[in-house]
């Protein structure tokens, strides 16, 4: 974070909240941060190397999409990392300055960018990564930090609660972004249209997934109901937790 950058409060605040969240989050399906550290006014932190990269450098090694048994177990590795995330007891600082812990981190900007691979063969990890967006959820609005209305994260990866209500959004948003993943893993496509020239919150706000097999009619009905099911968002999501979703997808494949 170059030092012009850091100048800025908001930008320092959001830099030193994603060191402080990730160092929280010790799991081997979570990118581990290293290290964290100020130099010659420059702040930095490290992070556990991935050396596969991420999961949408690998679609394009493998022409555009992943096979099923390669997509679902990054996604269920991928729900493992999440689980923990959205559970684990982290520190936070309220308004007044006070600390406190709360429990579960939202990740709120999971897609298949922010998903990294470690290794290779059997012994391949899938890892979560960019808790940037991340807030404990059971203090959300106590820590000032995000204001009433603002908007962060990727639409095409978004449910429509996350749009409403961005800075009270619970773990359900990112169960619904990983189902987002793995359709998008499975076919190349985003779960809904996003037309040319229309505002992308309103086609979230507007528009439902459209069933996988439309897309791709090559996947098996049974994987196929519970993709679509995870991405029901209205009125509520469906599928709520990443235990939830996981144990689906295990009984459908």
């Amino acid at each position: 974070m170059l030092p012009r950058v850091a100048v800025e409060e908001h930008a320092r605040e959001t830099f030193l909240l994603e060191t402080f969240n990730t160092r929280a989050l010790k799991h081997r399906h979570v990118v581990e941060l290293r290290d964290a550290g100020c130099s010659q006014g420059t702040f930095f932190f490290t992070l556990e190397f991935c050396d596969g990269g991420s999961v949408d450098q690998l679609m394009k090694q493998r022409g555009g999409t992943l096979s099923i048994p390669e997509a679902t177990e990054i996604t269920l590795q991928t729900l493992a990392g999440l689980d923990y995330a959205h559970n684990v007891e982290v520190p936070v600082t309220l308004k007044d300055g006070s600390r406190a812990t709360a429990r579960g981190l939202v990740h709120r900007d999971l897609k298949p960018h922010n998903i990294f691979l470690s290794g290779s063969g059997s012994s391949r990890q899938a890892k979560v990564g960019d808790f940037g967006l991340g807030k404990a959820f059971d203090t959300a609005g106590l820590s000032g930090r995000t204001c009433t209305g603002s908007l962060a994260g990727t639409p095409v990866f978004m449910p429509r609660q996350q749009v409403i209500n961005f800075k009270y959004a619970k773990p359900e948003v990112d169960v619904w972004a990983m189902a987002a993943s793995l359709y998008f893993m499975l076919t190349g496509c985003f779960a809904r249209n996003f037309p040319q020239g229309q505002d992308p919150w309103q086609t979230v706000l507007q528009t439902s997934a459209i069933p996988i097999r439309q897309r791709t009619s090559s996947i098996p009905q049974k994987l196929a109901e519970v993709i679509d099911a995870a991405l029901v968002d209205k009125p509520n999501i469906q599928i709520k937790t990443a235990p939830e979703f996981k144990r689906l997808l295990e009984g459908a494949l």
